[in-house]
């Protein structure tokens, strides 16, 4: 009988995952990933510590990021399975305990990145929808209206929902969601361009706070950088990998720092350092760092401006959410099976062909991080976690690839190093 039982269990386990995602899903999935709390959220508190030269921290960290998503092309075609990281650093080092800490990691690196994207679309929605501002929830490290507390728990609760419903529906869900915020980032940009002062890249001065600390301060924007591990993540249930996943995260790569340069031009040429001095009615920028576009885009675009742009917010964080979700539960199954964390986790269901058990534990997870942490504590965490994996991911791909192909990693390897001295530096 306890063989019968041990027989269904395996078999359980042994259902494949479907293969249903293309090109335009692995972009989706990654755009999803790349653009989401961070170009909303993140931005104020990057333009905040670097002031005009903010732009320069998101191209500076998307370059680093590039060679990262060299070697995860790379590793993630020559070892085509869920699991991403884990599954590189177990292959480099052998050494089941050191994958097995990494990939525990990166978990909590994918849930605390669930977290800031439910804190965006809560504080993005709230904002809009007037109700519960006045009535405040006292958190363990921050207060928040209740309203956008509700929007942050609800954030979850739904996407956990749809990623259970299957793989496609969630792509399709996050292709929609994806090609409506790039429209509006776009018009945001075009629009916003003629509403741009020359004077607000001069005062205080161009780089007000020095080199070191914008650097420093781009460390944020590595959280919005985790579209490679879940592009990566999802690899075995894609139709085409060795040639959809190169494209996708090429390309990816491309619209996503376009857009992301262009949105933080835009941001500081129409608020400048000091939004309060607009005669608008503005806050400091330190206060209005979470919801920081709808009030550049009132400027050129009236109240509609905030409506648009939290709309955006909204769709982005909620394509963030879900493909995130997604990653995180592609791991935490991956992880079970292979031992280092319970196997019953692992079970796919026959139905839906997806991790049902790993999606709502991912889910609860991030539940816990919105109650405990305030979004920069969120931000700076999962930014930290997610250098530490694109570190391993370049090591990894430096022992299992061969010939000039290493360099790559190998500069992605230094590039991460020099980045955490300046960053240890700055904050010590």
């Amino acid at each position: 009988m306890a063989k019968n039982k041990e027989k269904n269990n395996q078999s359980s386990l042994e259902v494949e995952l479907s293969k249903e995602l293309g090109l335009k899903e692995a972009m989706g999935i990654a755009i999803g990933a790349l653009i989401g709390g961070g170009v909303f959220s993140v931005l104020g508190l990057v333009i905040y510590d670097s002031g005009p030269a903010a732009f320069i921290a998101f191209l500076l960290a998307g370059i680093v990021s590039s060679f990262t998503a060299y070697s995860y092309i790379h590793l993630a075609t020559k070892f085509p399975r869920a699991g991403g990281a884990f599954i590189y650093v177990r292959e480099a080092s052998k050494s089941k305990w050191l994958s097995g800490l990494l990939g525990i990691i990166l978990w909590f690196g994918y849930s605390f990145s669930v977290g800031l994207y439910a804190m965006t679309f809560g504080w993005y929605l709230g904002a809009v929808l007037p109700g519960g501002e006045n009535i405040l929830i006292n958190l363990p490290m921050y207060q928040v209206p209740i309203d956008t507390f509700i929007f942050q728990i609800l954030s979850i609760f739904l996407f956990v929902g749809i990623n259970l419903i299957g793989v496609k529906e969630s792509s399709r869900t996050q292709n929609i969601l994806v090609i409506i915020k790039v429209a509006i980032l776009l018009l945001y940009v075009i629009v916003g361009i003629f509403a741009i002062k020359g004077s607000h890249f001069t005062n205080p001065g161009f780089l007000p706070n020095g080199v070191l600390p914008l650097i420093s301060s781009s460390v944020l924007i590595f959280v919005s950088m985790e579209g490679f591990e879940i592009l990566s993540n999802s690899v075995e249930e894609m139709k085409n990998p060795k040639k959809d996943l190169p494209t996708g995260m090429f390309l990816s790569i491309i619209i996503v720092l376009f857009l992301y340069v262009s949105v933080a031009i835009v941001t500081v040429g129409v608020l400048g350092m000091n939004p309060e001095n607009l005669g608008l009615g503005f806050p400091k920028l330190s206060e209005m760092s979470e919801v920081i576009l709808t009030y550049s885009a009132t400027i050129f675009l009236r109240n509609a401006g905030g409506w648009i742009m939290a709309i955006a917010a909204i769709l982005s964080a909620a394509s963030a959410i879900n493909a995130t979700l997604l990653g995180s539960s592609r791991l935490s199954y991956m992880l079970s099976y292979e031992g280092v964390i319970p196997k019953k986790i692992a079970k796919i269901n026959a139905k839906t062909r997806v991790p049902a058990r790993a999606i709502i534990i991912s889910g609860i997870i991030s539940l816990i991080f919105v109650f405990l942490f305030n979004i920069e504590v969120v931000a700076t965490v999962a930014s930290i976690i997610f250098m530490i994996i694109f570190g391993a991911v370049n090591v990894s791909a430096i022992k299992l690839l061969e010939g000039k192909r290493k360099i790559p990693s190998a500069i992605g390897v230094i590039l991460i190093i020099v980045y955490w001295i300046i960053w240890i530096t700055t904050m010590f």
